[in-house]
């Protein structure tokens, strides 16, 4: 029964890490400008498209996809400046 890979140890510490890694990555999120974290949180969590992003938040498709572009990079470089691992 336990030798079933639903109850292996890797299985759960991968989860338990993958669970850290999504919470660190929010809270990271929370460093952000304002327009760069609503898009994050709109596509990435709420599932939302860019075309429909933009039309919620009254902007370009353009200019949506440049503040995720930037929100990605600004991301970067706060895990790089933090030293932080974000890998399983």
């Amino acid at each position: 029964m336990f030798n079933n890979d639903k109850f292996s140890d890797e299985n759960i510490e991968d989860k338990l890490v993958g669970d850290q890694i999504v919470s660190d990555v929010r809270s990271l999120i929370d460093f952000l400008h304002e327009e760069q974290k609503q898009i994050i949180m709109m596509r990435h969590y709420g599932g939302m498209s860019f075309k429909d992003i933009a039309e919620q938040t009254n902007v370009s498709i353009n200019t949506a996809l440049g503040r995720m572009r930037y929100a990605l990079i600004n991301l970067r470089k706060i895990v790089e400046e933090k030293n932080i691992v974000l890998t399983r």
